[in-house]
This record gives C-alpha cells, sequence and structure tokens, in this order.
C-alpha cells in the first residue's frame, strides 16, 4: 500500500495562506516605494523648472545689460537718441525687483495668483562701497553682480504632516551693466 503523504497532490490551505501573507506584505513594500519615488521626482521637477526660471530671468538682465552697456559705450547710438526702444528694468545702484510668479509648469502668471508656485526675484548688488562687507563694482569693465531667488513648495507637509519648509535656489552672476 502507498502511504497518504506520497498520494498528496495538491498544496494545503496553510501553505497558500503563507504564501498569500508574504505576497502582499512584499506588495506593501512596493506601494511604499513607489511614494517615495513619486515624492523624490516631483522635486528633481521642481528643481529643475526652478533652475530653468533662474537662468531666463538672469539671461533677460545679461540682454538689457549688455544693450545698456553698448549705448553707454556709444555702440549703438546714444542714450539720447536710441535706435530702438530699451526698458531698463534693472538700474540702480542697488535694486531689487520681482522677475514674476509661475505655474508648476514655469508659466507665468498674474501676481498673487493662488497657482502660483514659483516666485522669482533678482537683487543687484551695491554700486558705491558705504561699509564693511559691502560689495564694489568691477569699474574697469562695468561688471555688477546680480542674485536671482527661485523660491517654490514642493508640498505643504510631509507623510507625518508636519509643514515642509519653502524651497530656495539663488543663481549669481557678474553681468555688465
Amino acid at each position: 500500500m502507498r502511504s497518504r503523504a506520497a498520494r498528496q497532490n495538491g498544496f494545503s490551505l496553510v501553505e497558500l495562506m503563507m504564501t498569500a501573507f508574504i505576497f502582499g506584505v512584499g506588495l506593501l513594500g512596493l506601494a511604499a516605494l513607489q511614494v517615495s519615488t513619486l515624492r523624490s521626482n516631483t522635486g528633481g521637477r521642481n528643481r529643475f523648472t526652478a533652475t530653468s526660471l533662474a537662468e531666463g530671468c538672469m539671461s533677460a538682465i545679461q540682454a538689457e545689460g549688455s544693450t545698456s552697456w553698448n549705448y553707454a559705450a556709444g555702440i549703438l547710438g546714444t542714450t539720447a537718441n536710441p535706435t530702438y526702444p530699451v526698458t531698463r528694468n534693472y538700474t540702480g545702484a542697488t535694486a531689487t525687483g520681482s522677475f514674476g510668479s509661475f505655474d508648476v509648469n514655469g508659466l507665468p502668471l498674474v501676481l498673487n495668483d493662488p497657482a502660483t508656485v514659483f516666485t522669482v526675484a533678482w537683487t543687484r548688488n551695491g554700486a558705491v562701497a558705504s561699509g564693511p562687507g559691502t560689495k564694489t563694482p568691477i569699474t574697469n569693465m562695468n561688471l555688477r553682480e546680480f542674485v536671482v531667488t527661485v523660491s517654490w513648495q514642493d508640498q505643504a507637509t510631509n507623510a507625518a504632516g508636519v509643514a515642509v519648509p519653502q524651497s530656495t535656489m539663488s543663481l549669481s552672476r557678474l553681468i555688465r551693466y
């Protein structure tokens, strides 16, 4: 006669339950990993958009600075009789200003729009030294230091419900102005 164990062809209910439990624990781990990956990807996208906005603001300042320098040097005419209209937004010894508000995709918005994710501001460091720690321009080439700061909120709260601080990124460049 054959023994009972030799005739068994399938799985017992206990074995199936243990397999389902182990499989379920593995799926929960993958779900947690997915949430973490999505947060990381969103943060990377926001940093990329912030960098693009900062570079765009810096390019606008540099383009206007080149035009302003060319007028001052008499290359494009004089400021009293310019060859084309000039908008001078970044002038002044020490100046600060807003470059604008932008949505999650980096598209411009009206100031104080509730869809605002990114805000971009610029600062032009002082042209005249007035005390210790004050930066002075490089006068030979009429260079000024501009700093563009982008601020954004990745998320309102973290997984524990604690408010997340606002993220910022700064870009600095010497520009002939």
